[in-house]
């Protein structure tokens, strides 16, 4: 080991570091303990550690175990490079085991913010009172944090606050770079300047407590989006069950347009309220991808019921694609739905991770009739369809495998064997019957012998 270059054993410590410390999307755990683990080894690793500003830079300041003294010789470390910041602040939640110094942690806070320039990403977890404490907390200027995050639940019960508290809700954070920025707090939209964001994750959009704020407040995210964000190309919707929006009477007029965006995303946990409203009422000129996460639309619910009408775009020539999971009953609402050039993607009838070759139908909570009536519903509705699946040759493009011809026997045998995933063929679903995929048509060998044009 001695004989090793310092530069390599440097660049072996900077990849011993937990992933993800430097993207706000995910939770991290804290690197302390590998700083710890590497320092301690030998004089030769110390040292390397200590000159390795890079071992350095994902900063953690909490208002139970922080310490000013390490914080300052933490900055001291990373030298000039940027900054990942995580803030954890709890008054009496979580489960506390000591007594939180809010003292000591806004010391600690205020010499942070002495870097702010540094700070690429941020995320905030927090447990407090009301959403003003968010204010003390994050500063209002972000100039260089590209991704942000605030994890945020409250201890008070809502019909314990004021209006006051919660709204109007003015925004305060200016961030110019941020291009990622997600919330599940109640803060509708905390950003007064954001010119180069991208993608906007919402959750927990709404207050379950006042009728007259809910009515209103996804016109008013989405004006706020309109205006504040140009360039925003992905929205996603998640919200929390404690939390319903309840606003399918959001407006009285169009919204205001988002002239980027192009995907939508309802991820897990969105209600039937906020997918029908934004449905209904969404103005976006280049939407071409609309994508159901876990959200059970068709089961036990009848979308007809709920979406009068949805309208693709002119400028878009019509052309979307579409989860087919839980989506036939919308297809069903679309306007002029027979001339519309649709892909739908194949991969959509499993779940599970491509890249590993691994996957599961998704068929273990439901008769395997039910997925194999809804292609069928969108052959017969919708003759122009294309059948596509992320292409192997040019990342992010698509690649057609059959239109309204294609059976679902061999969309099933394509999956399995030309894309190399294994799809379970005999699962038992929640009522213990056994469903079985086995016989379904064509052998699987047969389709797979075809061209994927003549699929």
């Amino acid at each position: 080991m001695d004989s090793l270059p310092l530069e390599l054993l440097s660049w072996i410590f900077i990849n011993v570091l937990p992933p993800h410390l430097d993207d706000a999307r995910h939770r991290v755990g804290d690197p302390a303990q590998v700083h710890v683990a590497i320092s301690s080894v030998c004089q030769l690793w110390n040292q390397v550690a200590k000159s390795t500003p890079r071992l350095w830079t994902f900063i953690k300041i909490s208002n139970q175990t922080s310490s000013h003294h390490a914080m300052k010789r933490r900055l001291e470390l990373s030298g000039k490079l940027p900054l990942n910041v995580l803030i954890m602040f709890s008054r009496g939640g979580w489960g506390d085991l000591v007594e939180p110094d809010e003292v000591s942690f806004y010391e600690i806070l205020a010499l942070l913010v002495g870097q702010v320039r540094r700070w690429s990403t941020l995320r905030l977890e927090a447990y407090v009172e009301s959403p003003s404490t968010i204010r003390r907390l994050v500063p209002s200027d972000l100039p260089n944090v590209v991704d942000l995050s605030l994890s945020i639940d409250f201890q008070f019960q809502w019909q314990e606050v004021s209006e006051d508290d919660i709204n109007p809700r003015e925004p305060f954070i200016s961030a110019p770079r941020l291009t990622f920025f997600s919330t599940d707090s109640p803060v509708l939209f905390p950003l007064t300047h954001c010119p180069l964001l991208r993608e906007y994750r919402a959750c927990g959009v709404g207050f379950s407590g006042y009728d007259d704020l809910r009515i209103t407040i996804w016109r008013e995210l989405v004006a706020t989006l309109s205006e504040a964000c140009p360039r925003l190309e992905v929205f996603r919707v998640r919200e929390d069950s404690w939390n319903s929006t309840w606003a399918k009477d959001a407006s009285s007029g169009d919204w205001p347009a988002l002239p980027a965006l192009t995907t939508l995303q309802f991820a897990d946990g969105a209600g039937y309220e906020n997918i029908q409203c934004i449905l209904t009422w969404l103005n976006a000129p280049k939407l071409r991808l609309i994508e159901f996460r876990g959200s059970p639309i068709s089961n036990d619910w009848i979308a007809e019921s709920w979406i009068p009408e949805i309208r693709f775009p002119v400028e878009n020539d019509g052309r979307v694609r579409m989860m087919l999971s839980h989506l036939t009953t919308l297809l069903m609402r679309m306007t002029n739905v027979a001339n519309l050039q649709a892909e739908v993607d194949l991969t959509s009838l499993i779940s599970g991770d491509l890249i590993s070759r691994a996957g599961d139908t998704g068929f273990s909570f439901t008769d395997i009739s039910n997925p194999r009536s809804q292609w069928e519903r969108v052959q017969h509705l919708m003759p122009k369809v294309s059948w596509v699946v992320p292409s192997d040759e040019v990342e992010g493009s698509w690649k057609r495998i059959g239109g309204a011809e294609l059976s679902f026997d061999d969309a099933i045998a394509y999956l399995a064997h030309r894309r190399g995933v294994w799809l379970k063929t005999d699962t038992i679903n929640n009522l213990g019957q056994h469903v079985s995929t086995e016989g379904m048509g064509r052998s699987a060998d047969q389709a797979v012998n075809q061209s994927p044009e003549s699929l």
